[in-house]
């Protein structure tokens, strides 16, 4: 399976990670994934078993992406 930069999976086995966010793209067989539970992790797709996760609220991932981009913005001013 393809994962690309802003995915949001889980992963199976690990339920108290919760969920997480594809960070880039798939290569070599290893993503990295920042997990709200655990922060960023780099997994080995032939052993991690991912599952991706339907967006069920637009409006959430909007606002969550103004979020982080305001976040962003005033780190790089401070």
């Amino acid at each position: 399976m393809e994962y690309h930069h802003g995915d949001r999976v889980r992963i199976l086995g690990k339920p108290e990670w919760g969920p997480g966010f594809i960070q880039g793209t798939s290569r070599n067989g290893k993503v990295r994934v920042r997990f709200l539970g655990v922060g960023r992790k780099t997994l080995d797709l032939h052993h991690a078993k991912l599952m991706k996760v339907v967006w069920r609220d637009p409006e959430w991932l909007k606002q969550r992406a103004q979020n982080v981009w305001e976040k962003n913005q005033q780190a790089r001013f401070n």
